[in-house]
């Protein structure tokens, strides 16, 4: 007699921007620290990078809008702006609607 395979729970909904929002978070944390960490642009750029992966650049265009200026005042040495920019951007992903998971074929609810 065959077996049958245990019933799996459902997935958790996908939440867009969480790799973004652990890089800013990073970043932030070290500048509020007072640590000008030599890679916080790298930081970024690779959160970022994450985000377009995934397929969220769009659902959260504003915050990535907001990282990018926030890579552009660390270039230039505005650390005060580079914070107050980070702390938008973190306040803002949780903002995000958590998406459904996309439905196998044939499955219906």
């Amino acid at each position: 007699m065959p077996q049958r395979k245990p019933v799996l729970p459902p997935p958790e909904p996908v939440r867009p921007g969480v790799r973004l929002r652990a890089a800013a978070e990073t970043v932030l944390t070290g500048l509020k620290a007072g640590v000008v960490q030599a890679d916080a642009a790298t930081t970024l750029v690779v959160g970022l990078a994450w985000t377009a992966a995934m397929g969220e650049t769009c659902q959260v265009a504003a915050q990535v809008r907001g990282v990018r200026l926030v890579i552009e005042a660390l270039a230039s040495g505005d650390l005060d702006a580079a914070v107050v920019g980070l702390e938008r951007v973190v306040e803002a992903l949780p903002l995000a609607p958590a998406l459904p998971v996309p439905r196998a074929s044939g499955e219906r609810g």
